[in-house]
């Protein structure tokens, strides 16, 4: 973590000093605004970064990925340095055209260079001492075993002790720093079962499996002969980390709905123009724990009524049968403004009110029906553990393209791995979701 922090400041340094230079002659005391803007450029380049993962090791096994990675990070960069100067008129921006254009072409070259050859050549280096090999505990069959130790010896720049050598040393399970799980199982059940008995403390979880390639995540940092690898890893720190969460959810709900109070109205008059009924649909919802609340949405469908029987019984197909999630719903019984609203998810907007009363948050699992939480199996009633959320996994990456079972694993993904920074990376990743209306039903 220190040597790819460390090795990311200098790159921007290099880039920013040395474009001064070519634009202006100096290093100091050149532009009125040239500390400002190196603070600036520094504090959102290094919270891009973080965000795209680049602090992490894994990254450098895949080059190609890699380097895709490195060109959507620096367009990112970009565009957000323009759109920013833009907004504040460069009030305390460097406005120059030709430094701009050499800082932004210098970081390309220097990230090229720093990740795509000295990194990987540093973390090398640092893990070439036994004493700061991670000492990684496999758990499968012995005859994957091999594979894998072939495959740390190749990438020895991720810093893992070959797994032969845990076994002949014995060591003893407090010494064990990560786990490495190869599961050969058929169902997401199972699979859960088994991440959940080896994850231990905050201790990381390398888990091998071909059933990642069905949730179309693209989360894996490696394939071992055609094998995604997926990391999972529980944080600490939970209550200080629910107050924060709690925080974020106000101040983002009471900004949302504020920005968009004027685009509310009309959609509360658009829906009640174009169809009887009430313009706000309530339902009963599970939230954590079970604990039912009144669930808030605008009207996206004609107002008719005992029909919780019929949806009963294709939720139970739907569970069972293992149809998508789309077919639940009755197509006739969609309004025309009701199809642009879910299509868009915008129906879901008023559900910014259940946010504010605490009810769910901005970040987590949807919140079920409760005739949803009788059919689910034992291990769905895990995804009730945390508070649900307005987005998540699922509406991200699956939405209504995705059969049950998938669904709530990718929720129960969500819910160990949860963190700040991935409830951040989610809230962004739901806008260009809900505008692209991919799966949505």
């Amino acid at each position: 973590m220190i040597i790819l922090l460390a090795s990311n400041i200098i790159t921007i340094v290099l880039a920013f000093g040395l474009s001064l230079l070519f634009r202006y002659g100096s290093f100091i005391n050149i532009h009125h605004n040239e500390y400002s803007t190196f603070v600036f450029v520094l504090s959102y380049s290094l919270v891009i970064l973080y965000f795209c993962n680049f602090f992490y090791r894994y990254i450098y096994i895949e080059k190609l990925r890699l380097f895709f990675n490195i060109i959507k990070l620096w367009l990112t960069a970009i565009l957000f340095y323009l759109v920013v100067g833009f907004l504040t008129r460069y009030y305390f921006l460097i406005d120059s055209r030709a430094f701009i254009i050499f800082y932004f072409f210098l970081l390309l070259c220097f990230m090229i260079t720093s990740h795509m050859i000295f990194i990987p050549r540093l973390l090398n280096i640092c893990y070439s001492s036994p004493a700061r090999k991670i000492r990684c505990k496999f758990i499968g069959s012995d005859k994957f075993m091999k594979d894998y130790d072939d495959f740390f010896r190749e990438y020895s720049f991720l810093g893992f002790s070959p797994f032969s050598s845990i076994l002949k040393d014995n060591l003893p399970e407090e010494q064990v720093q990560e786990y490495f799980l190869y599961s050969d199982t058929k169902n997401f059940g199972e699979l859960y079962k088994e991440i959940k008995l080896y994850l231990k403390d905050s201790k990381p979880l390398h888990v091998a499996s071909k059933l990642f390639d069905e949730l179309n995540l693209k989360w894996e940092w490696a394939r071992v002969d055609g094998v995604p690898v997926y990391t999972f890893r529980k944080r600490n720190n939970d209550h200080a980390r629910k107050i924060i969460r709690r925080i974020i959810d106000i101040v983002g709900t009471i900004v949302f709905m504020t920005l968009l109070s004027p685009f509310l109205l009309i959609i509360a008059l658009a829906v009640k123009l174009d169809s009887k009924g009430p313009i706000i649909y309530k339902q009963k919802r599970c939230g954590q724990n079970g604990k039912e609340f009144v669930f808030l949405k605008f009207r996206s469908m004609i107002d008719k009524e005992a029909k919780d029987i019929e949806q009963e019984l294709e939720f139970k197909n739907y569970l069972e049968i293992k149809t998508n999630k789309g077919k639940v719903v009755n197509p006739d019984e969609i309004t025309s403004v009701g199809s642009i609203l879910r299509k868009t998810s915008i129906d879901e907007l008023p559900q910014l009110w259940n946010v504010l009363r605490g009810e769910i948050s901005l970040v987590g699992p949807r919140p079920p029906i409760p005739f949803e939480v009788k059919y689910y199996k034992d291990w769905h009633n895990d995804r009730l553990s945390i508070k649900p959320g307005l987005t998540g996994l699922w509406q991200v990456y699956g939405r209504g393209n995705v059969p049950c079972d998938h669904s709530i694993f990718l929720d129960l993904m969500y819910i160990i791995n949860r963190s700040i920074s991935l409830d951040m990376k989610l809230i962004f990743l739901t806008v260009p979701a809900v505008f692209l209306g991919k799966g949505a039903y």
